[in-house]
């Protein structure tokens, strides 16, 4: 059962705060048709409201998802498909459909849902909330589900919503005016393309170093031009290792799994877990295909002059990023510094890069193959039963209740059917094969990453003005708080 209702996460207040302040979180979430709003995106933000449950403070929470209330299916769920005439799945095979014949859907199972996440309704809501926060208020807004690109302009980059919807990142910039900039507003972008958003930071969604008048700051699972692991229709939550898996354990201080988390993400020893430092724990603890940031990453990025690229190349500085290079060079078996790690680092790619070509070329061989098996056995099936060959027509229809049996049996001893299986299965196996080498790939490219900000974080110390300190505090400061 939906209910249309903020709720009240109850708790201790985190700290002090002024009378009658209040934390508020919103939570959009699903994606824009029941087709590609699989399970993981339901099962994750079920994980942040739990997390958020057992957290200290009291907070509001605002939640948008899919089509709100409607009793429309609007998720969809995998599992693999039993190899049965039951299950229609030899004839699946046979009409290129074995792995949707693993589909099915259901109505979201998110509680206290308020509306839709369909843009001019989402819009509208936000743009009332938002106006309604209070000196003293704190906002943290978390989404997950689709994004797309814009691969000529990041502030151009959007939210994916309902009814195949967009929400761009100067659109939210818009939204978020409605709020006070004395009000520090929170954000987690957990789509492909999330790092566009980042722009939230700076007037008017521009492309400058310097801020807003308005004290935002957040995190994002992707950069602006890459796509983020994540949104399977797999509900083995075991198998989950996107961005908000790893961010939200930090914070939670226990896996998805219910397991206690290994690596303690307490960096600076105060006890407490901020948004940073679970951001931390993201960047050092997960073997996935993200390359996550945050504001005051992408703003150290953006700050570096030209004339300061091509110099420190060398240097490794010991400050939290260089830090975590080192203990990722480490668990991947690298050196964890120092030239010998660029030449592994160098070599392992050749070889993961040459991997991933001969699983493509080889996926590419067997579409081929595939498809040819296919026709071969629906010609013989069609000689025998024409209308098999003419799926969304009564003739379909009796074929499916005359002839089903007989037609499925007919496809089981077809002397090609043995090898159409082997060959889909391999298929298939491969995109899980180029996943693992694209998680290996992304380790290297996060190294590389992490000690390109270490020598800049170095650099910002050394050379950045006045100004420039204060607007890198700012988000510090901001990003530093606490859930």
């Amino acid at each position: 059962m939906r209910f249309s209702s903020a709720i009240l996460l109850s708790g201790l207040l985190a700290g002090p705060l002024p009378a009658l302040a209040a934390d508020h979180v919103w939570i959009i979430g699903g994606g824009p048709l029941p087709g590609s709003s699989q399970a993981q995106i339901e099962y994750n933000v079920n994980w942040v409201i739990q997390v958020l449950n057992g957290s200290a403070g009291t907070r509001q929470l605002h939640l948008y998802y899919t089509d709100g209330q409607a009793h429309g299916k609007d998720v969809v769920l995998w599992q693999p498909p039993k190899e049965s005439k039951d299950t229609l799945q030899p004839l699946a095979r046979v009409f290129g459909e074995q792995v949707a014949n693993g589909e099915s859907y259901y109505s979201h199972r998110i509680p206290h849902v308020i509306a839709g996440t369909e843009a001019e309704t989402l819009k509208t809501q936000l743009e009332k909330e938002f106006s309604e926060l209070k000196s003293g208020d704190r906002a943290l807004l978390i989404y997950n589900g689709h994004g797309l690109q814009d691969s000529k302009d990041p502030a151009g980059n959007t939210l994916r919503l309902w009814s195949n919807t967009r929400l761009s990142v100067r659109e939210m910039d818009q939204i978020m005016s409605r709020i006070s900039p004395d009000i520090p507003v929170r954000f987690v972008f957990t789509q492909c393309f999330s790092g566009g958003f980042a722009r939230l930071m700076r007037p008017q969604a521009g492309d400058t170093v310097a801020l807003g008048e308005a004290n935002r700051c957040g995190f994002f699972a992707e950069a602006q031009d890459r796509k983020a692991e994540g949104c399977s229709a797999s509900i083995n939550i075991g198998d989950y290792r996107d961005y908000s898996t790893y961010f939200f354990a930090a914070l939670a201080g226990r896996t998805r799994t219910g397991d206690d988390i290994v690596v303690n993400p307490d960096r600076n020893g105060d006890g407490t877990v901020s948004l940073y430092e679970a951001h931390l724990f993201a960047l050092s603890q997960a073997h996935n295909a993200d390359l996550p940031r945050s504001t005051s990453e992408v703003f150290l990025e953006r700050w570096q002059p030209w004339y300061l690229r091509w110099t420190d190349t060398g240097a490794e500085p010991d400050n939290v990023y260089g830090e975590i290079a080192r203990e990722l060079a480490k668990k991947n078996g690298l050196p964890e510094a120092g030239p010998a790690l660029i030449r592994e680092m160098k070599a392992r790619r050749r070889t993961l890069t040459r991997k991933m070509d001969e699983l493509k070329n080889e996926q590419t061989s067997l579409a081929q193959e595939i498809k040819t098996l296919q026709k071969e056995i629906k010609q013989d099936l069609g000689v025998r039963w024409p209308e098999a060959l003419s799926p969304y027509t009564l003739n379909f229809v009796r074929f499916l209740k005359k002839d089903l049996d007989a037609a499925q049996d007919f496809i089981l001893s077809h002397a090609h059917y043995p090898d159409l299986v082997a060959k889909q299965d391999r298929h298939f196996a491969i995109d899980e094969e180029m996943l693992h080498v694209d998680r290996d790939i992304t380790q290297l490219d996060k190294i590389l990453r992490l000690r390109k900000l270490a020598r800049i974080q170095s650099q910002f110390e050394r050379h950045a003005t006045t100004q420039e300190r204060e607007w890198y505090q700012r988000l510090m400061s901001c990003e530093g708080q606490r859930l």
